[in-house]
């Protein structure tokens, strides 16, 4: 269930750069700029936004989890289940690094979304 969400939020990014792009296409009006322009900055700050967000989270698992190995001194399953949710919450925080490295990629010409 997990995957599907992530799998969710990273089309719905993909498709707020795709309108972005559509926007950039259309050349001509004042008008037109501006909406590219709006555009731009809300997916910029989306993407600031969801970074935040995906640190925040990182950082508190990975807390809570040391807390969680720290506190199980005797008991070897409960350590091995800390170390594996510490893993998991770096694994997490690389997927949606490169999630973003790939949109970038791949829609580069459109906003400038890499210098916000």
């Amino acid at each position: 269930m997990e995957g599907k969400k992530s799998l969710t939020l990273m089309v719905t990014v993909a498709l707020f750069v795709f309108l972005a792009q559509s926007v950039l296409a259309i050349t001509g009006t004042e008008a037109q700029s501006s909406a590219t322009n709006a555009i731009c900055n809300i997916l910029n700050t989306l993407r600031n936004l969801l970074f935040l967000i995906a640190g925040g989270v990182a950082a508190l698992v990975i807390t809570m989890q040391g807390i969680k190995w720290a506190g199980s001194a005797d008991d070897p399953g409960a350590r091995k289940q800390a170390k594996s949710g510490i893993v998991n919450a770096i694994i997490g925080l690389v997927i949606v690094l490169l999630a973003v490295w790939v949109v970038l990629m791949v829609f580069s010409k459109g906003c400038n979304l890499t210098n916000p």
